[in-house]
C-alpha cells in the first residue's frame, strides 16, 4: 500500500513540473509584471529613505512583493 501511495505521488509531482515548464504567460502580463517589479523597487526605495520605522516596514514589504513578482516573471515569462 505505501509502495503504491508512492508512486501516486511521484506521478503526481512528476506531471505538475512538465504542465509548468510548458505554460508561459502572454506578452502583455509578462509587461505588466516587469513594470510592477520596477514599481515596487522605486516604492520601497522611497519608504527607506524616510528612515523611520515606518518607512522600513513599507520597504520591506515593497521589496518583497518585488521579489515575489520577479519570480513570476522569471518563471513564466523567460
Amino acid at each position: 500500500m505505501l509502495k503504491k501511495i508512492k508512486v501516486v505521488l511521484l506521478l503526481f509531482f512528476c506531471s505538475s513540473i512538465v504542465y509548468a515548464e510548458n505554460k508561459k504567460y502572454s506578452e502583455e502580463n509578462c509587461k505588466e509584471l516587469y513594470d510592477a517589479v520596477g514599481t515596487f523597487l522605486y516604492l520601497a526605495d522611497i519608504e527607506w529613505k524616510k528612515k523611520n520605522e515606518e518607512g522600513e516596514k513599507k520597504g520591506l514589504n515593497y521589496s518583497q512583493a518585488a521579489a515575489n513578482y520577479s519570480t513570476v516573471y522569471d518563471t513564466f515569462c523567460k
